[in-house]
């Protein structure tokens, strides 16, 4: 029971200043778009009026059945099924009011993300890739719209010939307004794999002009060398930093580093991570995963606060499926000082998707997004055939969990992309979800109040503020409840209705060994008197 207890140790109670803007209804947005592999909120942007209320949600919806990944080359960058990149324009209430291309129908083209443009509240910057005017080449670009959905200008970014071709990338706007942009430069090979180079990166005026340009030390593709977050560090240098989950030289256990480079990336310093987190004589932590996205904030005491994704083993071989989103705090001298882990849900044999994501809030609050689902039902071509979930989590700069819910409606596939901290404290949450038949696939966006609610009731009751697992189980049922709420009472029933266990205390296992083997309901009960009911079945 140790390594449950631990996800909770240090949780202070969490007390709410004065909002400086009212609580915004929830809202759950959904949108059919005709992608076959659609990437839905690569990227949220918020834009307030000047009376401080929400005037609009911007989110970005990208197809990414374009460029290499088959063979064909070229031939994948201008087809009539390529979406381009389109920012979604939505009121606080979720309903649709426009949407603008970031190319012509049939070309390729991304957004990477979108930004508040630092000079005019009005008017809003997303950088991504889009391919150029010769229809040869994908390039970087910057683009300027207004609040209207209106395009007032789009600037590509010239580079030598080298550097053709940008696939996928990172990017940051600066304490100073300029953007940092990572990218991936690759030369099509027809006859299969592209080649990779070092990876590349940029920084930009707000106004689109580069003015640095320089390449990593790291050879990179999306299989050995995972890149995560931009960040700036709060010092006077001026440096940026990234962190990695890799190594160049392959993807055999690869450890999490983090690299500081200058303004003008002519000096890079690698700097590793530790790469085993110690729980106790016997459980552990490794950072473990080449597909893991990273993420990384830099505070302004010097710290670091990294979000990243680990494997969780019990004293023997670590698992492949017993994957675990990872907080970190790192002190100057990048020593972890803090930590705390999110684990799977409910089924004893989980994966995490190769998706997640994390949005620091203007109090100093973290927001964290991850999906899971049944690893054995993943399917290489990147569909799930199988019921999963994701769990949104809120920190505080310690790593200390102030609280944590689980959303599955139990008839869809769910694959969340993006989180984003609103002004109220709450939070959006963006992706796709599918049906399993896969005939039907939409965006969504999910908005969370501060403590972690809906206000809708048919969404709410699909939220869970605790996890249960393993399920099927074999004696013990362990349960882990989010630190904001308290359990009243939890109860077991057969098929019959006939209730066979209660437990009105000692809420963090449940004793199934001498039931017959069957589908049970678990109902929990809370002090607040809502009540959830699961089926959980024995073996």
């Amino acid at each position: 029971m140790k390594k449950i207890a631990l996800l909770f140790v240090g949780l202070a109670a969490l007390l709410y200043g004065t909002k400086a803007f009212p609580q915004q209804p929830d809202f759950l947005f959904e949108q059919q778009y005709p992608f076959e592999w659609s990437y839905a909120g690569t990227h949220s942007l918020e834009i307030c009026n000047e009376k401080g209320g929400t005037e609009c949600y911007f989110v970005t919806a990208c197809d990414l059945n374009t460029i290499g990944y088959t063979t064909g080359g070229k031939d994948l960058m201008i087809r009539d099924d390529i979406q381009p990149a389109k920012v979604l324009k939505l009121s606080p209430e979720g309903e649709l009011l426009g949407e603008m291309a970031m190319s012509e129908e049939g070309r390729y083209s991304s957004i990477i993300r979108l930004y508040h443009d630092p000079s005019n509240p009005k008017f809003c910057l997303a950088v991504g890739t889009v391919l150029d005017s010769t229809l040869s080449c994908v390039k970087p670009y910057l683009a300027k719209f207004d609040t209207n959905l209106n395009m007032v200008w789009l600037k590509i970014i010239e580079l030598p010939e080298d550097y053709c071709n940008i696939l996928g990338g990172r990017s940051l706007m600066d304490s100073q307004g300029d953007i940092v942009f990572c990218s991936w430069p690759f030369h099509f090979d027809p006859n299969g794999y592209s080649e990779w180079s070092n990876m590349l990166y940029l920084r930009l005026s707000s106004d689109g002009e580069l003015l640095a340009m320089g390449d990593s030390p790291y050879y990179s593709n999306l299989f050995c060398l995972a890149q995560g977050d931009l960040f700036e560090y709060k010092d006077d240098t001026g440096d940026y930093g990234q962190t990695f989950v890799g190594q160049p030289e392959g993807y055999n256990n690869p450890p999490v580093f983090i690299v500081r480079m200058n303004r003008d990336f002519t000096d890079f310093q690698t700097r590793d991570l530790v790469e085993n987190i110690t729980i106790d004589s016997t459980d552990g932590i490794i950072i473990h995963d080449y597909y893991a996205e990273s993420f990384a904030v830099s505070l302004h005491d010097g710290t670091i606060y990294l979000s990243t994704r680990g494997v969780r083993w019990d004293g023997w071989s670590p698992g492949l499926y017993d994957e675990v989103i990872v907080s970190m705090k790192l002190d100057q001298n990048d020593s972890i000082v803090a930590f705390s882990f999110i684990p799977h849900d409910n089924d004893s044999v989980r994966t995490l998707a190769f998706c997640h994501g994390m949005d620091a809030s203007d109090n100093g609050d973290f927001f964290l997004c991850n999906g899971v689902y049944d690893s054995e039902a993943w399917q290489y071509q990147g569909e799930i055939d199988g019921l999963n979930r994701f769990t949104v989590t809120k920190t505080d700069a310690n790593t200390n969990i102030i609280w944590s819910r689980s959303y599955e409606d139990g008839e869809h596939v769910f694959q969340p992309c993006s989180v984003m901290a609103t002004s109220d404290e709450g939070c959006l949450v963006t992706g796709r979800y599918w049906t399993l038949d896969q005939t039907e696939a939409e965006l969504f966006v999910l908005k969370f109040f501060a403590d972690g609610s809906l206000s809708v009731s048919e969404k709410e009751s699909f939220v869970r503020p605790y996890a249960y697992y393993p399920n099927p189980v074999k004696a013990q049922l362990l349960m882990q409840f989010s630190p904001d709420v308290q359990p009243k009472q939890i109860e077991l029933y057969d098929l019959q209705g006939r209730l066979v266990r209660t437990q009105s205390k000692a809420f963090e296992s449940i004793d199934m060994g001498q039931l017959p083997a069957g589908t049970y309901t678990l109902r929990v009960t809370l002090e607040d008197g809502k009540v959830f009911s699961d089926k959980v079945v024995k073996e």
